[in-house]
């Protein structure tokens, strides 16, 4: 919504009409649920829609083929029409690397079936343990509950939160879900993120900062997917066919909070060294600075450190680093220099080199791949984002 109310702010201005919240609706009992308003705006009154969708046939039935609109789909892709489509396998991806940098190897996915957006989110997420050799425990969400987010049966979603083995890294297809297991769990009692570490996706603050803990969630390019849904939209309404038939979301960065804190490492001499490097991660230049910190020896460092996480000590300040500076690069605009200095790099040179062999991309080249993915800056004519 942030996205549209930018375009129109520079191409319009345009009216809006929003349909009341669902509980502004009158309900009657013992009636199916009522036919959707969208027919009765098609009166001349209004240019084009943006409306959710369930399936295909619902559609149809709503809006005629050739009337402006761009589609959300529900619970199935679109085809035919102007939609928003989530690149597959990405957010899962994002997910469980997240957890396996922070050493799980027991994971869990929750989400709702009958919905497509969160089956790609599962895919992602399980086919990429697959691959790493590890496997998720589903939650198979009750179908009566499927269009009631917050009406879950709370005593199977227990359940299934006591029966997983611990620790376990948990993502969730959305932040409201990821609420509804926070909630559930009060009566598990498993400590979050110690025995459950949660992921949400969204990042929604409002939900993420309310939950106790705070709730990690992986932040999506819905702004930049708005203004472009809108310059779809405009260019309908002018009568031209639509540039870009699907529109993509995908991930930016993960938005870590408490509810993902925990190092799942069994190692303790490991886990501190880990949350030194850290908690540090502008200061830690060295294997050597990591050793002072943590008062042992090197050689005995090294060797745990490679029998718990795989890696040396100095690949994991690497990785930390170069964490730090993806986020850096996505989200500010501040000099190449000032990013290398604060990611304890001693030049931008030195940064340059080792960022590339992270990530196969020059920061420069990765700063304009993040930017693509924000909400545009463009001049009032209408040359599109």
């Amino acid at each position: 919504m942030k996205g549209i109310a930018a375009y129109s702010q520079l191409h319009g201005p345009w009216v809006f009409y929003r349909e009341p919240p669902q509980y502004r609706k009158p309900s009657i009992q013992n009636q199916p649920e009522r036919t959707p308003r969208l027919p009765a705006l098609l009166d001349g009154s209004v240019d084009g829609i943006v409306a959710f969708a369930p399936n295909a046939a619902d559609i149809e039935a709503m809006i005629p083929t050739r009337f402006p609109s761009v589609i959300l789909p529900v619970d199935e892709k679109i085809q035919g029409r102007c939609s928003i489509v989530e690149e597959p396998g990405v957010v899962g991806k994002m997910a469980a690397e997240h957890f396996l940098q922070r050493g799980f190897k027991q994971f869990a996915f929750c989400g709702f079936d009958q919905m497509y957006w969160s089956r790609i989110r599962q895919e992602g997420f399980v086919g990429y343990l697959k691959e790493a050799g590890f496997s998720a425990d589903v939650y198979d969400f009750p179908i009566q509950a499927s269009r009631l987010p917050w009406e879950v049966d709370h005593g199977k979603m227990t359940d299934w939160l006591q029966s997983l083995p611990k620790p376990v890294g948990l993502m969730a297809c959305n932040d409201d879900m990821a609420q509804q297991i926070i909630e559930a769990n009060k009566l598990v009692d498993a400590h979050i993120p110690d025995e459950i570490a949660i992921l949400g996706v969204d990042n929604d603050e409002m939900i993420c900062e309310l939950n106790h803990p705070p709730l990690s969630s992986i932040e999506m390019n819905f702004e930049k997917v708005g203004f472009e849904l809108a310059f779809q939209l405009d260019r309908q309404m002018r009568g031209e066919a639509v540039s870009q038939q699907e529109i993509y979301s995908r991930p930016t960065f993960i938005h870590a909070r408490q509810s993902t804190d925990i190092l799942a490492v069994e190692d303790p001499i490991v886990a501190e060294a880990i949350r030194f490097i850290r908690d540090r991660v502008s200061t830690v230049v060295s294997v050597q600075d990591v050793v002072a910190g943590i008062s042992t020896s090197r050689r005995l460092l090294e060797r745990r450190f490679r029998q718990a996480i795989g890696v040396s000590i100095y690949q994991e300040i690497q990785r930390v680093h170069i964490e730090r500076a993806r986020r850096m690069l996505a989200e500010t605009n501040w000099h190449l220099s000032d990013i290398a200095c604060r990611c304890g790099f001693s030049n931008q040179v030195h940064f340059g080199v080792a960022f590339k062999r992270q990530t196969a991309l020059t920061p420069e080249k990765y700063r304009r791949r993040a930017q693509k993915m924000t909400l545009p800056r463009v001049s009032k004519h209408l040359g599109g984002p």
